[in-house]
């Protein structure tokens, strides 16, 4: 497995498959992956906010986080995604690449990064992730993304 902290213009279709292979993400959340990795790709890290890390295997990304700083704070990152194709889940990508992420963060003077999930039972495995990772669950947003889809939203330092 290599990993790389640079996206690919070639890595758009590539990202939007691992998201798919995970059956865990509607429609229009796919469509966000293409807009903020193209985004990247076109205006660079600084100016879209968006930073990119992948896992790739023979070539190819298998896995991958987004995450950037949020506008108005002084150190504090969003987790927009870590996602590790299914086919390859439970191998310790998503640690690597966390790890990657909260050392790129530290770098860029961030302190606290915010990771936010579904309550939904299909995202209990990814929860059990953020928790085995250091992350504290701090809030839960009653019915955020639909009727009885809470909101859980987690920090860990970086």
């Amino acid at each position: 497995m290599k990993y790389r902290n640079k996206l690919k213009s070639t890595d758009v279709a590539h990202l939007k498959e691992i998201l798919i292979s995970t059956g865990f993400f509607y429609d229009s959340e796919v469509e966000i992956v293409d807009e903020l990795s193209r985004e990247n790709l076109e205006k660079g890290e600084e100016e879209s906010g968006y930073i990119f890390n992948v896992a790739e295997q023979e070539g190819i990304p298998v896995a991958f986080t987004c995450y950037g700083p949020i506008p108005g704070t002084q150190s504090s990152f969003d987790l927009y995604w870590i996602v590790v194709h299914s086919s390859l889940r439970g191998k310790g990508i998503g640690k690597v690449l966390m790890q990657m992420a909260q050392e790129d963060i530290k770098k860029r003077g961030g302190e606290n990064i915010w990771v936010e999930t579904s309550s939904r039972p299909l995202y209990t495995p990814t929860q059990h992730f953020y928790l085995s990772i250091g992350c504290i669950k701090v809030a839960e947003l009653p019915d955020f993304y639909g009727k009885g889809d809470n909101k859980i939203i987690y920090r860990i330092k970086a």
